[in-house]
């Protein structure tokens, strides 16, 4: 009987292997790389439960691992996931590495369906530490889940930017920094109301000596979108 439970264990664990997909991600990062293995693969599009491997990429030690509920990407007309390890282009994979709190180190985002605003894509993210570990970040998490998709973000400025949208004339956007104390906060926004008629409204806010400044601008929308 122990015999025919350890050998439909084996069973399982080779069918589950056998119907995941498998991709290399080489190419996203100077320093990892990652072996994704996802549930469902069909026509060009992948998508389903999956789990990723992060490895260093000059070590080829082992990092970290990390789930996706649905880990949503496509693959070009001649890639054929069935043919086993299938290598993604640097823009095509669902993995996003950058310094995401510029603290020096690289961070990573990973794609978990299209929960965003309008179905679009979000991420969860993850933050490099000291211990070559990734720790979730629930803050930037919501910022990149909530809203038209993954966030921006300016090494040079140190900002982080997320875009809103409400129907077809309303857009925001959002810029935040992190503190002396790492901690997040709303620099700036900027809204655009071309609701009325042919005038187009931009309300910005920017924050001065720990004071947030709000101004009121109107042009005619012609105008303003010909700058």
């Amino acid at each position: 009987m122990k015999s025919l439970i350890i050998f439909c264990g084996i069973l399982l664990i080779t069918g589950t292997s056998e119907a995941q997909f498998k991709f290399l991600a080489n190419n996203s990062s100077d320093q990892y790389k990652a072996k994704i293995f996802v549930d469902k693969c069909e026509g060009n599009a992948c998508g389903g439960k999956a789990t990723i491997i992060v490895y260093d990429k000059i070590t080829n030690r082992e990092i970290d691992t990390f789930h996706s509920e649905d880990l949503d990407f496509g693959l070009t007309e001649s890639q054929n996931a069935k043919l086993g390890w299938l290598e993604l282009g640097k823009y095509q994979t669902p993995l996003i590495f950058g310094d995401f709190n510029f603290d020096g180190m690289e961070d990573l985002a990973i794609r978990n369906g299209n929960n965003g605003a309008y179905a679009s894509p979000s991420y969860e993210i993850y933050l490099s530490s000291k211990e070559n570990k990734f720790v979730k970040s629930g803050e930037l998490t919501k910022l990149a889940s909530e809203n038209l998709g993954m966030f921006d973000f300016d090494k040079k400025t140190k900002q982080i930017a997320i875009h809103q949208k409400d129907g077809c004339c309303f857009d925001k956007t959002i810029n935040y920094k992190f503190d002396a104390k790492n901690v997040l906060y709303e620099e700036s926004s900027v809204i655009e109301d071309s609701s009325i008629a042919d005038m187009v409204t931009v309300i910005t806010q920017k924050m001065v000596d720990g004071k947030m400044k709000r101004t009121v601008q109107k042009f005619k929308m012609k105008d303003y979108y010909n700058q």
